[in-house]
Protein backbone atom coordinates (compact mmCIF):
# COMPACT_ATOMS: atom_id res chain seq x y z
CA UNK A 1 0.00 0.00 0.00
CA UNK A 2 2.06 2.65 -1.14
CA UNK A 3 1.03 6.81 -0.40
CA UNK A 4 -1.10 6.55 2.31
CA UNK A 5 0.48 3.88 4.22
CA UNK A 6 3.86 4.65 3.89
CA UNK A 7 4.11 6.48 7.65
CA UNK A 8 3.08 2.89 9.17
CA UNK A 9 4.55 0.46 6.69
CA UNK A 10 6.18 -1.97 9.77
CA UNK A 11 2.73 -2.61 10.97
CA UNK A 12 1.35 -2.95 7.60
CA UNK A 13 3.06 -5.26 5.67
CA UNK A 14 3.68 -9.02 4.99
CA UNK A 15 4.56 -11.51 6.10
CA UNK A 16 2.00 -12.28 8.79
CA UNK A 17 3.83 -13.36 11.93
CA UNK A 18 1.77 -12.05 14.91
CA UNK A 19 4.18 -12.48 17.77
CA UNK A 20 7.33 -11.51 15.52
CA UNK A 21 10.00 -8.72 15.88
CA UNK A 22 11.89 -6.74 13.98
CA UNK A 23 15.34 -8.52 13.15
CA UNK A 24 18.40 -7.66 15.04
CA UNK A 25 16.29 -6.46 18.21
CA UNK A 26 14.61 -7.48 21.25
CA UNK A 27 10.84 -8.59 21.25
CA UNK A 28 9.88 -6.00 23.89
CA UNK A 29 10.62 -2.37 24.81
CA UNK A 30 10.33 -1.95 28.48
CA UNK A 31 8.87 1.88 29.59
CA UNK A 32 8.56 1.84 33.24
CA UNK A 33 6.70 4.57 35.02
CA UNK A 34 8.17 5.29 37.97
CA UNK A 35 4.80 7.69 40.01
CA UNK A 36 5.12 9.36 43.76
CA UNK A 37 1.50 10.08 44.40
CA UNK A 38 -0.72 10.62 47.15
CA UNK A 39 -3.59 8.60 48.89
CA UNK A 40 -6.68 10.12 47.32
CA UNK A 41 -10.26 9.16 47.63
CA UNK A 42 -12.98 8.56 44.78
CA UNK A 43 -14.84 11.54 44.04
CA UNK A 44 -18.07 12.40 45.82
CA UNK A 45 -20.51 12.29 43.29
CA UNK A 46 -18.34 9.04 42.18
CA UNK A 47 -18.52 10.51 38.49
CA UNK A 48 -18.01 13.98 39.01
CA UNK A 49 -14.96 14.04 36.63
CA UNK A 50 -15.21 12.53 33.05
CA UNK A 51 -12.29 11.36 30.21
CA UNK A 52 -14.45 12.11 27.27
CA UNK A 53 -17.10 14.44 26.96
CA UNK A 54 -20.78 13.90 28.35
CA UNK A 55 -24.10 14.08 26.58
CA UNK A 56 -24.89 17.13 28.20
CA UNK A 57 -21.43 19.04 26.38
CA UNK A 58 -22.31 17.49 22.93
CA UNK A 59 -23.89 19.43 19.96
CA UNK A 60 -24.93 18.85 16.72
CA UNK A 61 -22.12 19.31 13.61
CA UNK A 62 -19.26 16.89 11.91
CA UNK A 63 -16.41 17.43 14.04
CA UNK A 64 -13.97 16.88 11.54
CA UNK A 65 -15.02 19.86 9.64
CA UNK A 66 -14.52 22.01 12.53
CA UNK A 67 -11.14 20.36 13.50
CA UNK A 68 -9.50 21.95 10.54
CA UNK A 69 -10.55 25.38 11.17
CA UNK A 70 -7.48 25.29 13.99
CA UNK A 71 -5.02 25.51 11.19
CA UNK A 72 -7.01 28.55 9.33
CA UNK A 73 -4.40 31.39 9.13
CA UNK A 74 -3.00 30.44 11.81
CA UNK A 75 0.99 30.17 10.01
CA UNK A 76 2.59 31.72 12.89
CA UNK A 77 1.19 29.02 15.72
CA UNK A 78 1.95 26.30 13.14
CA UNK A 79 4.21 26.19 10.69
CA UNK A 80 7.28 28.55 11.87
CA UNK A 81 10.66 26.35 12.08
CA UNK A 82 10.25 28.26 16.40
CA UNK A 83 7.01 27.13 17.53
CA UNK A 84 7.39 23.62 15.47
CA UNK A 85 10.56 22.74 17.65
CA UNK A 86 9.46 24.55 20.85
CA UNK A 87 5.95 22.53 20.32
CA UNK A 88 8.58 19.20 20.07
CA UNK A 89 10.86 20.44 23.09
CA UNK A 90 7.34 21.05 25.43
CA UNK A 91 5.63 17.45 25.01
CA UNK A 92 8.61 15.96 26.88
CA UNK A 93 10.68 18.26 28.75
CA UNK A 94 10.26 17.85 32.89
CA UNK A 95 7.08 18.79 33.75
CA UNK A 96 9.11 21.49 36.24
CA UNK A 97 10.73 22.80 33.56
CA UNK A 98 7.87 24.38 31.51
CA UNK A 99 7.84 27.67 30.83
CA UNK A 100 4.67 27.99 31.98
CA UNK A 101 4.42 31.67 31.50
CA UNK A 102 5.95 31.94 28.45
CA UNK A 103 3.74 29.48 27.00
CA UNK A 104 0.54 31.05 28.50
CA UNK A 105 1.55 34.75 27.14
CA UNK A 106 3.28 34.27 23.66
CA UNK A 107 1.79 31.11 21.90
CA UNK A 108 -1.84 30.84 22.71
CA UNK A 109 -1.63 27.75 24.37
CA UNK A 110 -4.76 28.88 26.71
CA UNK A 111 -8.60 27.65 26.93
CA UNK A 112 -11.09 29.57 25.08
CA UNK A 113 -8.38 31.39 23.02
CA UNK A 114 -6.29 30.83 20.02
CA UNK A 115 -6.67 28.15 17.32
CA UNK A 116 -7.25 25.21 19.83
CA UNK A 117 -10.08 26.66 20.85
CA UNK A 118 -11.61 25.50 18.08
CA UNK A 119 -10.80 21.57 18.82
CA UNK A 120 -12.46 21.62 22.33
CA UNK A 121 -15.75 22.69 19.95
CA UNK A 122 -14.69 20.10 17.38
CA UNK A 123 -14.20 17.54 19.89
CA UNK A 124 -18.15 18.01 21.11
CA UNK A 125 -19.78 17.71 18.55
CA UNK A 126 -21.77 14.47 17.99
CA UNK A 127 -21.52 13.39 14.19
CA UNK A 128 -18.13 12.75 12.92
CA UNK A 129 -18.14 12.04 9.08
CA UNK A 130 -14.64 11.87 7.45
CA UNK A 131 -16.47 12.00 3.99
CA UNK A 132 -13.74 9.98 2.29
CA UNK A 133 -15.79 6.68 1.46
CA UNK A 134 -16.56 7.42 -1.87
CA UNK A 135 -13.08 8.18 -2.78
CA UNK A 136 -11.68 5.18 -0.95
CA UNK A 137 -14.52 3.20 -3.63
CA UNK A 138 -12.64 4.67 -6.21
CA UNK A 139 -8.86 5.27 -5.71
CA UNK A 140 -8.22 2.36 -3.41
CA UNK A 141 -4.93 2.12 -1.61
CA UNK A 142 -3.61 5.09 -3.43
CA UNK A 143 -6.74 7.22 -1.26
CA UNK A 144 -4.89 10.37 0.02
CA UNK A 145 -5.35 11.07 3.42
CA UNK A 146 -4.78 15.03 4.23
CA UNK A 147 -6.30 15.23 7.77
CA UNK A 148 -4.38 13.16 9.18
CA UNK A 149 -0.95 14.12 9.63
CA UNK A 150 -2.79 17.65 10.59
CA UNK A 151 -4.93 15.82 13.34
CA UNK A 152 -1.89 14.30 14.67
CA UNK A 153 -0.14 17.77 15.31
CA UNK A 154 -3.31 19.12 17.05
CA UNK A 155 -3.09 16.37 19.45
CA UNK A 156 0.66 17.44 20.14
CA UNK A 157 -0.31 21.10 20.30
CA UNK A 158 -2.82 20.16 23.00
CA UNK A 159 -0.57 17.87 24.73
CA UNK A 160 1.59 20.99 25.41
CA UNK A 161 -1.83 22.94 27.07
CA UNK A 162 -2.67 19.90 28.93
CA UNK A 163 0.50 19.97 30.60
CA UNK A 164 0.47 23.36 31.43
CA UNK A 165 -2.76 22.88 33.09
CA UNK A 166 -1.01 20.48 34.82
CA UNK A 167 2.08 21.83 35.83
CA UNK A 168 -0.29 25.20 37.14
CA UNK A 169 -2.45 22.16 39.03
CA UNK A 170 -5.37 23.72 37.16
CA UNK A 171 -7.33 20.03 37.12
CA UNK A 172 -10.52 21.34 36.02
CA UNK A 173 -8.97 22.77 32.83
CA UNK A 174 -6.95 20.03 32.34
CA UNK A 175 -9.34 17.57 32.07
CA UNK A 176 -11.45 19.69 29.50
CA UNK A 177 -7.84 19.08 27.64
CA UNK A 178 -8.12 15.52 28.59
CA UNK A 179 -11.81 15.35 27.14
CA UNK A 180 -11.02 16.95 24.16
CA UNK A 181 -7.88 15.03 23.11
CA UNK A 182 -9.28 11.90 23.95
CA UNK A 183 -12.45 12.07 21.77
CA UNK A 184 -10.24 13.43 19.18
CA UNK A 185 -8.65 9.99 19.36
CA UNK A 186 -12.04 8.44 19.21
CA UNK A 187 -13.13 9.80 16.23
CA UNK A 188 -11.01 8.27 14.65
CA UNK A 189 -13.09 5.37 15.04
CA UNK A 190 -15.03 6.30 12.12
CA UNK A 191 -12.01 6.36 9.72
CA UNK A 192 -12.74 4.10 7.09
CA UNK A 193 -8.96 2.93 7.51
CA UNK A 194 -6.36 0.90 9.34
CA UNK A 195 -4.16 4.16 9.28
CA UNK A 196 -6.90 6.21 11.07
CA UNK A 197 -6.91 3.30 13.49
CA UNK A 198 -3.29 3.84 14.14
CA UNK A 199 -2.95 7.49 14.46
CA UNK A 200 -6.22 7.60 17.12
CA UNK A 201 -4.28 5.01 19.11
CA UNK A 202 -1.23 7.04 18.94
CA UNK A 203 -3.28 10.48 20.03
CA UNK A 204 -4.93 8.33 22.85
CA UNK A 205 -1.68 6.84 23.47
CA UNK A 206 -0.69 10.75 23.77
CA UNK A 207 -3.06 12.20 26.28
CA UNK A 208 -2.86 9.16 28.27
CA UNK A 209 0.72 9.18 28.96
CA UNK A 210 -0.28 12.88 30.15
CA UNK A 211 -2.80 11.49 32.47
CA UNK A 212 0.42 9.79 34.35
CA UNK A 213 1.84 12.92 35.16
CA UNK A 214 -1.26 14.65 36.32
CA UNK A 215 -2.20 11.48 38.75
CA UNK A 216 1.16 12.14 40.02
CA UNK A 217 0.66 15.58 41.37
CA UNK A 218 -0.47 17.26 44.64
CA UNK A 219 -4.16 17.21 44.71
CA UNK A 220 -5.32 15.77 41.98
CA UNK A 221 -8.82 13.95 42.25
CA UNK A 222 -9.50 10.56 41.64
CA UNK A 223 -9.68 9.34 38.15
CA UNK A 224 -10.62 5.63 38.88
CA UNK A 225 -13.94 5.78 38.20
CA UNK A 226 -13.67 8.21 35.16
CA UNK A 227 -11.43 5.79 33.83
CA UNK A 228 -13.62 2.64 34.29
CA UNK A 229 -16.70 4.55 32.91
CA UNK A 230 -14.28 4.75 29.55
CA UNK A 231 -15.50 2.85 26.02
CA UNK A 232 -13.64 -0.83 26.00
CA UNK A 233 -12.03 -1.49 23.20
CA UNK A 234 -11.37 2.47 23.80
CA UNK A 235 -10.60 2.57 19.64
CA UNK A 236 -12.82 0.39 17.85
CA UNK A 237 -10.49 -0.74 15.01
CA UNK A 238 -14.17 -2.36 13.15
CA UNK A 239 -14.02 0.35 10.18
CA UNK A 240 -10.59 1.04 9.81
CA UNK A 241 -10.63 -3.46 8.93
CA UNK A 242 -13.84 -3.02 6.79
CA UNK A 243 -11.74 -0.24 4.74
CA UNK A 244 -9.69 -2.95 3.44
CA UNK A 245 -12.11 -5.02 1.98
CA UNK A 246 -13.39 -1.84 -0.06
CA UNK A 247 -9.82 -0.86 -1.65
CA UNK A 248 -9.10 -4.27 -2.51
CA UNK A 249 -12.33 -4.03 -4.47
CA UNK A 250 -11.35 -0.96 -5.82
CA UNK A 251 -7.92 -2.22 -6.94
CA UNK A 252 -9.72 -4.53 -8.99
CA UNK A 253 -12.97 -2.61 -10.70
CA UNK A 254 -14.56 -4.94 -13.16
CA UNK A 255 -13.35 -8.27 -12.31
CA UNK A 256 -16.32 -10.55 -13.00
CA UNK A 257 -16.89 -13.99 -11.46
CA UNK A 258 -19.98 -14.65 -13.71
CA UNK A 259 -19.13 -14.17 -16.93
CA UNK A 260 -16.00 -14.42 -18.98
CA UNK A 261 -13.72 -11.06 -19.49
CA UNK A 262 -11.51 -10.49 -22.90
CA UNK A 263 -7.95 -10.94 -21.88
CA UNK A 264 -7.56 -6.99 -22.50
CA UNK A 265 -10.29 -6.30 -19.66
CA UNK A 266 -8.18 -8.60 -17.43
CA UNK A 267 -4.70 -6.70 -18.22
CA UNK A 268 -5.91 -3.80 -17.09
CA UNK A 269 -6.96 -4.60 -13.82
CA UNK A 270 -3.67 -6.06 -13.76
CA UNK A 271 -2.13 -2.85 -14.53
CA UNK A 272 -4.14 -0.66 -12.01
CA UNK A 273 -2.56 -3.90 -9.17
CA UNK A 274 0.74 -3.38 -10.36
CA UNK A 275 0.42 0.28 -9.90
CA UNK A 276 -1.05 -0.25 -6.18
CA UNK A 277 1.78 -2.85 -5.41
CA UNK A 278 5.13 -1.63 -6.79
CA UNK A 279 4.00 1.72 -8.63
CA UNK A 280 3.65 2.83 -12.13
CA UNK A 281 7.50 2.67 -12.91
CA UNK A 282 7.93 -1.17 -11.86
CA UNK A 283 11.13 -1.94 -14.19
CA UNK A 284 10.50 -6.07 -13.87
CA UNK A 285 6.56 -5.49 -14.49
CA UNK A 286 6.23 -8.24 -11.61
CA UNK A 287 2.65 -8.32 -11.46
CA UNK A 288 1.91 -8.99 -15.63
CA UNK A 289 4.29 -11.13 -15.46
CA UNK A 290 2.84 -13.38 -12.38
CA UNK A 291 -0.42 -13.24 -13.68
CA UNK A 292 0.91 -14.45 -17.45
CA UNK A 293 3.15 -17.22 -15.87
CA UNK A 294 0.51 -18.86 -14.37
CA UNK A 295 -2.14 -18.27 -16.82
CA UNK A 296 0.34 -20.07 -19.54
CA UNK A 297 0.77 -23.17 -16.47
CA UNK A 298 -2.37 -25.70 -17.42
CA UNK A 299 -2.11 -27.44 -14.37
CA UNK A 300 -1.91 -24.07 -12.33
CA UNK A 301 -5.32 -23.03 -14.36
CA UNK A 302 -6.70 -26.35 -13.72
CA UNK A 303 -6.06 -26.54 -9.88
CA UNK A 304 -7.56 -22.88 -9.49
CA UNK A 305 -11.13 -23.48 -11.44
CA UNK A 306 -11.14 -26.34 -9.03
CA UNK A 307 -10.72 -23.90 -6.00
CA UNK A 308 -13.08 -21.41 -7.16
CA UNK A 309 -15.86 -23.74 -8.47
CA UNK A 310 -15.13 -25.77 -4.59
CA UNK A 311 -15.58 -21.99 -2.92
CA UNK A 312 -19.30 -21.42 -4.41
CA UNK A 313 -22.29 -21.36 -1.93
CA UNK A 314 -23.99 -24.02 -4.69
CA UNK A 315 -20.97 -25.57 -6.35
CA UNK A 316 -21.13 -25.86 -10.08
CA UNK A 317 -18.46 -27.45 -12.19
CA UNK A 318 -18.81 -25.85 -15.46
CA UNK A 319 -19.27 -22.30 -14.39
CA UNK A 320 -16.15 -21.14 -15.04
CA UNK A 321 -15.18 -23.47 -18.18
CA UNK A 322 -15.24 -20.65 -20.89
CA UNK A 323 -13.59 -17.92 -18.71
CA UNK A 324 -9.73 -17.64 -19.87
CA UNK A 325 -7.03 -18.54 -18.28
CA UNK A 326 -6.05 -15.43 -17.18
CA UNK A 327 -9.39 -14.07 -15.19
CA UNK A 328 -9.20 -17.83 -13.53
CA UNK A 329 -5.54 -16.73 -11.97
CA UNK A 330 -6.60 -13.55 -11.29
CA UNK A 331 -10.45 -14.56 -9.37
CA UNK A 332 -7.79 -17.31 -7.98
CA UNK A 333 -5.38 -14.88 -6.45
CA UNK A 334 -8.26 -12.98 -5.37
CA UNK A 335 -9.90 -15.78 -3.78
CA UNK A 336 -6.69 -16.54 -1.49
CA UNK A 337 -5.83 -13.19 -0.51
CA UNK A 338 -9.67 -13.36 0.96
CA UNK A 339 -9.01 -16.62 2.88
CA UNK A 340 -5.60 -15.09 4.20
CA UNK A 341 -7.60 -12.08 5.14
CA UNK A 342 -10.29 -13.22 6.69
CA UNK A 343 -8.13 -15.67 8.84
CA UNK A 344 -6.55 -13.06 10.75
CA UNK A 345 -10.10 -10.75 10.30
CA UNK A 346 -12.30 -13.04 12.26
CA UNK A 347 -10.02 -12.76 15.39
CA UNK A 348 -10.16 -8.60 15.67
CA UNK A 349 -13.54 -8.14 17.23
CA UNK A 350 -12.44 -10.65 20.12
CA UNK A 351 -11.21 -8.82 23.45
CA UNK A 352 -7.36 -9.20 22.73
CA UNK A 353 -6.56 -12.15 24.96
CA UNK A 354 -8.54 -14.10 23.30
CA UNK A 355 -7.74 -12.99 19.43
CA UNK A 356 -4.14 -13.35 20.29
CA UNK A 357 -4.25 -17.00 20.83
CA UNK A 358 -5.66 -17.16 16.61
CA UNK A 359 -3.31 -14.40 15.36
CA UNK A 360 0.14 -16.57 17.17
CA UNK A 361 -1.46 -20.12 15.58
CA UNK A 362 -1.19 -18.39 11.88
CA UNK A 363 1.58 -19.98 10.00
CA UNK A 364 3.92 -17.49 7.81
CA UNK A 365 3.02 -17.57 4.87
CA UNK A 366 5.65 -19.87 2.50
CA UNK A 367 7.12 -18.14 -0.26
CA UNK A 368 6.56 -20.79 -3.10
CA UNK A 369 2.36 -19.32 -1.95
CA UNK A 370 2.70 -15.85 -1.76
CA UNK A 371 1.05 -13.83 -4.67
CA UNK A 372 1.49 -10.24 -5.67
CA UNK A 373 -2.19 -9.49 -4.09
CA UNK A 374 -0.54 -10.81 -1.02
CA UNK A 375 1.63 -7.50 -1.12
CA UNK A 376 -1.39 -5.37 0.12
CA UNK A 377 -2.48 -7.28 2.92
CA UNK A 378 -2.69 -5.21 6.25
CA UNK A 379 -1.01 -6.24 9.19
CA UNK A 380 -4.03 -6.34 11.07
CA UNK A 381 -2.54 -8.37 14.16
CA UNK A 382 -0.13 -5.63 14.47
CA UNK A 383 -3.42 -2.96 14.57
CA UNK A 384 -4.85 -5.63 17.07
CA UNK A 385 -2.04 -5.03 18.76
CA UNK A 386 -1.56 -1.55 19.52
CA UNK A 387 -5.55 -1.38 20.56
CA UNK A 388 -4.60 -3.77 23.10
CA UNK A 389 -1.62 -1.69 24.57
CA UNK A 390 -4.10 1.19 24.78
CA UNK A 391 -6.78 -0.77 26.62
CA UNK A 392 -4.06 -1.95 28.60
CA UNK A 393 -2.90 1.07 29.55
CA UNK A 394 -6.35 2.65 30.74
CA UNK A 395 -6.69 -0.66 33.04
CA UNK A 396 -3.17 0.22 34.55
CA UNK A 397 -4.08 3.14 35.08
CA UNK A 398 -7.10 1.99 36.91
CA UNK A 399 -5.43 -0.33 38.92
CA UNK A 400 -2.86 3.06 40.28
CA UNK A 401 -5.88 5.03 41.11
CA UNK A 402 -7.31 1.81 43.40
CA UNK A 403 -4.07 2.02 44.91
CA UNK A 404 -4.80 5.25 45.62
CA UNK A 405 -8.31 5.02 47.38
CA UNK A 406 -6.86 2.24 49.41
CA UNK A 407 -4.29 4.03 50.51
CA UNK A 408 -6.41 7.06 51.66
CA UNK A 409 -8.61 4.28 53.75
CA UNK A 410 -5.65 2.39 55.37
CA UNK A 411 -3.49 5.26 56.70
CA UNK A 412 -1.09 5.60 53.37
CA UNK A 413 -0.68 1.67 52.89
CA UNK A 414 -0.19 -0.21 50.11
CA UNK A 415 -2.60 -3.38 49.62
CA UNK A 416 -0.43 -6.72 49.89
CA UNK A 417 -2.37 -7.93 47.10
CA UNK A 418 -5.18 -6.72 44.56
CA UNK A 419 -7.70 -8.75 45.50
CA UNK A 420 -7.28 -6.82 48.98
CA UNK A 421 -9.09 -3.18 47.02
CA UNK A 422 -12.54 -3.72 47.39
CA UNK A 423 -13.64 -2.09 43.53
CA UNK A 424 -14.08 -3.82 40.64
CA UNK A 425 -9.99 -4.17 39.40
CA UNK A 426 -9.83 -4.53 35.29
CA UNK A 427 -7.52 -7.77 34.25
CA UNK A 428 -5.06 -7.43 31.92
CA UNK A 429 -6.41 -7.26 28.37
CA UNK A 430 -3.22 -9.26 26.77
CA UNK A 431 -4.19 -11.96 29.25
CA UNK A 432 -7.90 -12.05 30.40
CA UNK A 433 -6.12 -12.68 33.98
CA UNK A 434 -4.68 -10.24 36.68
CA UNK A 435 -1.99 -8.21 36.41
CA UNK A 436 1.21 -9.08 38.22
CA UNK A 437 1.64 -7.07 41.65
CA UNK A 438 3.97 -7.05 44.37
CA UNK A 439 5.01 -4.90 47.18
CA UNK A 440 8.90 -4.26 48.06
CA UNK A 441 9.10 -1.59 51.19
CA UNK A 442 6.77 1.94 49.93
CA UNK A 443 6.92 0.73 46.39
CA UNK A 444 4.17 -1.46 44.09
CA UNK A 445 5.08 -2.72 41.62
CA UNK A 446 2.43 -3.20 38.40
CA UNK A 447 2.86 -4.40 35.05
CA UNK A 448 0.50 -7.11 32.37
CA UNK A 449 2.06 -8.94 29.68
CA UNK A 450 4.39 -7.10 27.15
CA UNK A 451 2.37 -6.56 23.89
CA UNK A 452 5.76 -5.74 22.04
CA UNK A 453 6.04 -2.79 24.31
CA UNK A 454 6.07 -3.83 28.04
CA UNK A 455 4.25 -1.13 30.14
CA UNK A 456 5.86 -0.89 34.14
CA UNK A 457 4.39 1.34 37.32
CA UNK A 458 6.45 1.43 39.85
CA UNK A 459 4.00 3.34 42.12
CA UNK A 460 5.00 4.91 45.67
CA UNK A 461 2.57 6.34 48.43
CA UNK A 462 3.90 10.09 48.70
CA UNK A 463 2.58 12.17 51.82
Amino acid sequence: MRRILSVCSLLLSIPLVASAAPPNQPANVVNVIRLTVQPKAAPKPALKYQLLPELREMKPGNPILEYTRCFAEQHNFWRTKESIANREKWQTMPLRDLPVKEIRQSYGYTQGRGPLSFADAAARLETPDWQILMRLKSDGVNTLLPDVQGLRELAGALKVRFRVEIAERHFDDAIVTAKTMLALARHFNEHPTVIGDLVGIAIASLALGTVDEMIEQPGCPNLFWALTDLPSPFIDIRKGVQGDRVMIEAEMPGLSDREPMTDAQVRKIVQRLQKAINGPKDPEDAVSKWVEGRAKDKEHVRAARKRLVEALTSPDATRFDSFPPLQIVLLDAKLDYEIVRDEVMKALTLPYWQARRILESIPPIPVEKQTPLLMLLSRFDGVKMAQGRVDQRIALLRCVEALRIYAAEHDGKLPAKLDDIPLPLPVDPATGKPFSYKVEGKTAYLHGEPLNIEVRYEVTIGK
